[in-house]
């Protein structure tokens, strides 16, 4: 089962930089095969919460979750 999407940070050459992303299999660690991103990196959080609140709101609207 997939969770759903938040946001992830993690340093890039110094810089705290943020995605939009979700684990595949909850029943398994969160490790780099076991997730799925959208968007690209971004030093703005807000923008990437946006990104967030609206694909856990299509997932919602289909029954993704």
């Amino acid at each position: 089962m997939k969770s759903e999407w938040k946001v992830s940070s993690q340093r890039i050459d110094g810089e705290k930089m943020y995605i939009a992303l979700r684990i595949l299999d909850t029943s398994k660690p969160e490790h780099g095969g076991n997730v799925e991103t959208k968007g690209e990196y971004s030093i703005d959080r807000d923008s990437v919460q946006h990104l967030v609140d609206e694909l856990n709101l299509k997932e919602s609207r289909k029954g993704g979750m």
